[in-house]
């Protein structure tokens, strides 16, 4: 056809160079040839071990099976000692657990859970995303091995059809029926709703008009009581304490091209799957909650971990409005400036490379250039023979040479562009027009909220084009973004914890902190203090909070390594109050196996004992834990407290990115908004902690968050 023909002839280079991509280099050098691929019998013994090491039981078993040797012994590891007794145990049979079609039998379950005064409950979707999900089926259990699953809108099975029937699947309840008849329960102040990360749950039913309060959360639970020993996710919380390895999802959904959503799942496999996570979760709520006053953390998860559920499920549901115009501008701009850097790079290489590389940018470097670290060597090959090309290598060559600094702003801006200009405009909910990240409470050890689907806490705000993405986020109209940001909150923390008088003063007199650090340090008055002298004080301030080295100091600070660590040891000649602190708290993690916020929130150092690189890193973790917790707890208060003290106000809180608090206000409000919630924040350590140094929240305005912050 004459129109194909003209494409093919117009396209030609392109398709030459699809053609290239997708031709497998059959001429390439391999470390390796066709005997090392055999496949050869494993040695058993140290298999064996590594399984064991690695608390892989039921791998272990099957592996011992089929190489006929006996199973090793894997004891289920037991809670902190000073946990209580589990109940005692009930077998798990998925084939006992029933299937709920009819109104009358979910009567009877209803009956159960307002006797009981407590139930489990699970929800099945089509999606991770909330505000895209739709519920297929909700799960209960009110006793150990008493579990049911309420198939709702899963579709029917089709050979004929590749895709599947969406004709709705027999034998399931009536959906409007099912939610009528469990809205009053869930809403119902006397029954106590568990759950397996309820905030998950809580919006699936929010979305459908059901506010489900109070509840219970075993994941929080487990957070708790177990930061820094497990992640909290329900097959680890299963194995670990129950013994069991739950029924997985995997098999049943597929994946790749032939993966399915829950909603196509039969509905016999989906009762053993979904009633199972409701039976789970009951039984680990009855170990837990018990567990609470004895491990001293009852404040911790009443007063920080389950109040704060509903208030990040209405702000991950209010969302923020994002520009998509705005983003795909800065999207054309970043590429345009990406071309313009690429040719500076080829310039400064002396010839054309590709520029995400890192195998070829090695080459370049290291064996055209022959450019040396400060150290004097190349880095390492290691198995793959490329050279190491990471930001830390380019940071220190970038002092003696152009050209990796020039990558390093290369990357910087594909990073920008990829992660947030171009996919921020994905994660635009077509319905509402917002972006709608989710937080996740118990991702962080510390206590410290993450941000993700999508990350909005990572979008840099040191660089010109970092900030410029905030542009992006804008106010609908009639309305204002709000910013408001605790200023230096860990330094005030430090100031109180460490007990540094000259630190409390200064903030108690309103000085600038790095200044003044700087004048201490350095024997520089106040008034003539300069930018750079200043700066290398905020680097060192900062740096030592979270343990810097002399050498990452150095990098920092783009300075040598012996000035750098003369830094270091004069702030603790001038603050040495700081030096007993961290001396103090590696002292009592070794001790106890743990370290505290002034809150009460344990987080576990297991490794604080260990030997070789771990010890630096579990040390350095130790002592900033404290600081870095009691931050992430005062600021959790202030969020607990917002949205009553605001509930009168035409606002919403929409966003918490690590000190700061975004809100969205009606223009005639924001006075009002921000001495209300400045408020909040600064008295969110009162009256269960009284910190020496006053806490400071530092307020902003405008049509986007680039200008409120």
């Amino acid at each position: 056809q004459p129109k194909r023909r003209e494409t093919l002839i117009d396209n030609r280079a392109q398709i030459e160079l699809s053609k290239k991509l997708v031709q497998l280099d059959c001429d390439m050098d391999l470390p390796f040839d066709l005997d090392d691929l055999e496949i050869k019998e494993p040695d058993v013994d140290t298999l064996m071990g590594f399984l064991t090491e690695m608390e892989f039981r039921t791998v272990s078993k099957r592996i011992a099976d089929k190489l006929g040797v006996e199973a090793p012994v894997i004891e289920v590891a037991s809670p902190p000692a000073q946990d209580v007794a589990a109940p005692e145990a009930v077998g798990f049979d998925p084939d006992a657990y029933e299937c709920v079609s009819d109104e009358g039998a979910l009567q009877i379950w209803i009956d159960r859970i307002r006797e009981r005064g407590y139930v489990a409950v699970d929800t099945e979707t089509t999606s991770l995303d909330e505000m895209r999900a739709e519920l297929v089926g909700i799960s209960l259990s009110v006793e150990p091995g008493q579990a049911c699953y309420i198939p709702l809108t899963h579709k029917a099975a089709s050979s004929d059809d590749l895709f599947g029937s969406d004709d709705v699947a027999e034998g399931q309840m009536n959906f409007d029926l099912c939610l009528k008849m469990l809205k009053p329960v869930l809403e119902d102040d006397s029954v106590l709703k568990i759950g397996q990360n309820m905030k998950y749950d809580a919006k699936i039913f929010a979305l459908l008009g059901i506010n489900v309060a109070p509840i219970d959360d075993t994941m929080l639970l487990s957070y708790a009581m177990h930061a820094g020993l497990h992640n909290h996710g329900m097959d680890t919380l299963s194995e670990r304490y129950l013994g069991h390895q739950p029924i997985p999802i995997k098999p049943l959904l597929g994946s790749g091209k032939s993966a399915i959503t829950f909603d196509r799942v039969p509905i016999a496999d989906a009762v053993k799957y979904a009633a199972e996570d409701a039976d789970i979760t009951l039984r680990l709520w009855q170990m837990f909650k018990p567990q609470l006053h004895v491990n001293k953390v009852t404040t911790v998860y009443e007063t920080l971990e389950r109040p704060l559920v509903p208030v990040l499920a209405q702000m991950e549901m209010a969302g923020i409005k994002v520009d998509r115009d705005t983003l795909s501008r800065m999207s054309n701009a970043f590429a345009q400036k990406m071309a313009g850097l690429e040719d500076e790079i080829y310039e400064l290489a002396g010839r054309k490379f590709n520029v995400g590389s890192p195998k070829q940018l090695g080459e370049i470097l290291f064996d055209e250039m022959n450019l040396e670290m400060p150290d004097g060597k190349k880095p390492s090959t290691g198995k793959t023979g490329a050279y190491s090309t990471g930001a830390d290598v380019l940071e220190d060559l970038a002092t003696i040479h152009d050209l990796p600094r020039r990558i390093l702003d290369w990357r910087q801006l594909s990073k920008l562009k990829s992660t947030y200009t171009d996919a921020l405009q994905d994660h635009i909910n077509p319905e509402t027009g917002r972006v709608h990240t989710s937080y996740s409470i118990a991702g962080a050890n510390t206590g410290r909220l993450a941000s993700t689907d999508p990350n909005l806490q990572n979008i840099p705000v040191r660089s010109e084009e970092g900030r410029r993405i905030r542009e992006a986020f804008v106010a609908e109209p009639g309305k204002v973004i709000v910013s408001l940001d605790y200023s230096q909150i860990e330094l005030r923390i430090l100031a109180h914890i460490a007990e540094i008088d000259a630190l409390k003063q200064a903030f108690l007199d309103g000085i600038d902190i790095h200044a003044m650090t700087a004048s201490e340090m350095f024997d520089v008055p106040l008034e003539d203090m300069t930018p750079d002298i200043r700066r290398q004080a905020k680097a060192i301030n900062f740096g030592v909070i979270y343990g810097i080295s002399g050498f990452g100091l150095a990098r920092n600070l783009r300075i040598p390594r012996a000035e750098a660590q003369g830094f270091i040891d004069r702030y603790f000649e001038r603050f040495p109050g700081i030096r007993k602190y961290m001396d103090d708290t590696v002292g009592f993690a070794k001790e106890h196996g743990y370290v505290q916020t002034l809150f009460g929130r344990r987080i576990n150092t297991p490794e604080i004992n260990a030997k070789g690189p771990h010890a630096g890193f579990a040390k350095r973790a130790a002592i900033n834990a404290p600081i870095q917790g009691t931050a992430a707890d005062v600021i959790r208060r202030a969020m607990v407290r917002m949205p009553n003290a605001i509930r009168d106000l035409p606002a919403k809180m929409l966003l918490q990115v690590h000190d700061e608090l975004i809100f969205e206000v009606e223009e005639g409000a924001t006075k009002k908004l921000i001495d209300v919630a400045r408020d909040v924040m600064e008295n969110a350590s009162d009256p269960a902690v009284k910190l020496d140094v006053k806490l400071a929240v530092d307020a902003g305005q405008g049509a986007n968050w680039a200008e409120a912050h």
